[in-house]
């Protein structure tokens, strides 16, 4: 299948793109571009805990290490 992107730099095809969906492009050494639909991750919600008149998030402690190694991991995910 040929693509041609129009004076505006898009792209448009009815079987390979759905309306309003995202994707991620990538440029391969190559020349190619790599196009990945992104979904969407249900995320924990928190409810907000009310101390000395403040609003907190979720009784967690957070080490360094821990958010370092969840960020690398999402990171190497994508």
């Amino acid at each position: 299948m040929k693509l041609t992107a129009d004076e505006r730099g898009r792209l448009a095809s009815a079987e390979l793109f759905r309306p309003k969906a995202t994707f991620d492009a990538t440029v391969q050494p190559d020349g190619s571009i790599r196009l990945v639909e992104l979904g969407e991750k249900q995320v924990p919600v928190v409810k907000p805990r009310r101390i000395n008149g403040r609003l907190r998030g979720a009784e967690v402690a957070l080490n360094r290490e821990t958010v370092a190694a969840a960020v690398r991991a999402e990171r190497d995910a994508r």
